[in-house]
């Protein structure tokens, strides 16, 4: 554990991140909206973010089922489909084949006016985590873009109470029983929330899967040999016992390069766990890097090796793995998180060849996240027979090293992304 400025506390152990953050979410509820502030609602008993996680996770899980990963992995074909051929960003290529042919899961039966809505706040998400891009310019651009998603999900909220005698199979759907309880407004919040997961860590773990097979090729073969063993309707059902190599280099991908480096949350409340004290008001940080790269967890921690994987090599690390988010706040999606990521790995080995321009070389920026930077190359359609390319010689990515992530922690301004 180490203080920070400003009674921020950084917490190293994977144990006590669990017990800290566990302590500081079981008692958090939805908040309040502008209504609620009014006193325009009337009294309503508070819903507490539990619920709705159980709610979300169980029809993530739903989600997850063969005939949701078949469309799927034809919406993401689709998009590879229509960008092959001229010269592509590699890194907001692949964020984009991730996040946008996730939205059909968040609210089904969009029109197209609907999804460009969503598709809208996503380039929000992608300008300000991604880009980086916090002008006063793009700043009023992304408030306007928001109010119209916010305006389409409200829209279908109500539409979905009225017809209440019809189901859909989304995200949307989970959480509709709660609108009698906390009110339109904020069931749209929760969605929101939903729809900014969708458009954060999964696009950007794509990005660094694309990077790892340039990098590592000969994973890229292994991949490609184990997805295009199996026809697409075994592929959709995720045999994971048939995709071991797909499975460990997903696996060491996210352990390597984690989505985000440090999340800083407020307590909502005093907390005591083994010996911390956190005061309402105050904040703690927890860093999934530190964790993955920290030798005490991990044999050779910063270097890229899947095999560590393997049953007769895997190591006991105390819970330090945390792909998907701290267990209390982890992604309520990860089924479908971590299903699509596999169809990910098979669209780009068995369906695609992609050829990475070698100048300037691709590199991995560590910064907060990890994201290639100058990973530019052409997409086309994969000819049944063709070799995978071979990788053209590059520079080595940003040294990875598991203490840098503590001083990028006492710098972080917060967590970027609302889970």
């Amino acid at each position: 554990m180490l203080a920070f400025q400003n009674d921020v506390v950084g917490i190293f152990d994977p144990t006590l991140a669990v017990k800290v953050d566990k302590a500081n979410t079981d008692k958090h509820t939805v908040p309040d909206s502008l209504i609620d502030f009014l006193g325009l609602r009337g009294s309503r008993t508070p819903v507490a973010w539990r619920e709705v996680r159980a709610l979300l996770s169980e029809q993530g899980g739903r989600l997850a089922a063969p005939e949701h990963m078949r469309t799927l992995y034809t919406r993401m074909h689709a998009y590879l489909s229509q960008r092959c051929g001229t010269v592509q960003d590699l890194s907001e290529l692949s964020w984009w084949t991730i996040s946008e042919p996730l939205l059909p899961l968040l609210i089904g039966g969009m029109n197209q006016r609907d999804i460009d809505a969503l598709v809208g706040e996503q380039k929000t998400r992608y300008s300000g985590i991604v880009q980086q891009d916090f002008s006063l310019l793009r700043r009023i651009l992304n408030f306007h873009l928001s109010r119209k998603a916010a305006r389409t999900v409200t829209r279908h909220i109500k539409q979905r109470s009225r017809d209440k005698g019809r189901t859909h199979d989304d995200f949307l759907q989970s959480l509709l029983p709660l609108a009698g309880r906390i009110g339109v407004d904020r069931v749209a919040y929760l969605v929101s929330t939903v729809l900014a997961g969708m458009s954060g860590l999964p696009g950007i773990t794509a990005a660094s899967l694309l990077y790892a097979m340039h990098r590592y090729p000969e994973w890229r073969e292994r991949i490609q040999a184990e997805t295009t063993a199996l026809d697409l309707e075994t592929l959709y059902s995720l045999p994971m016992k048939d995709l071991p190599c797909t499975s460990r280099f997903v696996k060491e991908t996210i352990r390597v390069w984690p989505g985000l480096f440090a999340l800083r949350r407020p307590a909502w409340h005093d907390i005591e766990a083994e010996g911390v004290t956190i005061k309402k008001g105050a904040a703690y940080e927890l860093s999934s890097y530190y964790q993955h790269h920290s030798p005490e967890f991990w044999d050779a921690p910063d270097v890229f090796d899947p095999d560590r994987w393997l049953p007769s090599r895997r190591q006991p690390n105390k819970g330090a793995y945390v792909p998907f988010g701290f267990s209390s706040r982890a992604c309520i999606g990860s089924a479908v998180g971590h299903a699509q990521l596999i169809l990910f790995c098979a669209l780009v080995t068995r369906d695609f060849d992609i050829q990475v321009q070698a100048d300037p070389a691709p590199w991995m920026q560590l910064e907060g996240f990890a994201i290639p930077i100058d990973f530019k190359g052409v997409v086309a359609p994969r000819q049944v027979g063709t070799p995978a390319p071979r990788p053209v010689p590059q520079r080595d990515a940003a040294p990875v090293c598991p203490h840098a992530a503590a001083a990028r922690m006492a710098a972080a301004h917060g967590d970027p992304l609302t889970e």
